[in-house]
């Protein structure tokens, strides 16, 4: 399969319109259009990166270098990481759970790449850093220092929290000054799970 054969391929599984991934990677419904022709045969490089974040691919699988677009390695460091529309069905809070898609991911963080998982974020009790309808990038793991950000479980619900310990306590912080800090002792605070460690987020434009 050639180059522009890819574009065209990849562009109708994700039921873009030119117009649509004009508007995702600023590059002009002409010029896509003679990607997928053929017309423009040598895409710039810094083109070929942006064209390919629009595709929800990498320039590897546009070039030919990997099997299909959902290859679960796409390239030294890259893979295709779950993405769940909320914390609860990231952690399997729920039966059905499933992720909603998979989107390339490079990992500098080290780790084995199962370990990980994008979360759509909702609510804004961590804004201004994590707002409503970022992405954030989480790495599975039982326990944390205190006053990492994390995922962590009470009960079947989730909440993404900056997490402080004490003795015999355990404190949940949002960033918004509007949201309270929750304290849980004793025995409520040992019913709190982590269950993740929040490494990235991601924002939309």
């Amino acid at each position: 399969m050639s180059v522009s054969e890819r574009i065209a391929l990849r562009r109708k599984e994700l039921g873009l319109s030119y117009q649509e991934l004009a508007d995702r990677t600023g590059i002009s419904k002409s010029t896509l259009q003679r990607y997928e022709t053929g017309a423009i045969g040598n895409i710039p490089l810094e083109k070929l990166g942006v064209l390919a974040k629009g595709l929800e691919t990498t320039d590897l699988y546009i070039l030919g270098k990997n099997e299909g677009a959902n290859a679960e390695v796409l390239g030294t460091g890259i893979y295709q990481i779950p993405v769940f529309d909320s914390v609860s069905a990231g952690f399997g809070a729920y039966a059905d759970s499933q992720a909603v898609r998979y989107i390339p991911t490079y990992l500098e963080h080290g780790g084995e790449h199962p370990d990980y998982l994008w979360i759509n974020v909702r609510g804004d009790s961590m804004s201004p850093k994590i707002e409503d309808g970022d992405r954030i990038l989480v790495k599975r793991l039982d326990s944390i220092d205190s006053g990492s950000v994390a995922v962590v479980m009470i009960g079947d619900d989730a909440y993404v929290k900056k997490i402080k310990y004490g003795k015999d306590w355990v404190e949940l912080h949002s960033f918004n000054p509007y949201y309270p800090v929750r304290r849980l002792e004793g025995e409520d605070a040992r019913s709190v799970r982590v269950v993740g460690l929040v490494m990235e987020v991601s924002k939309k434009l």
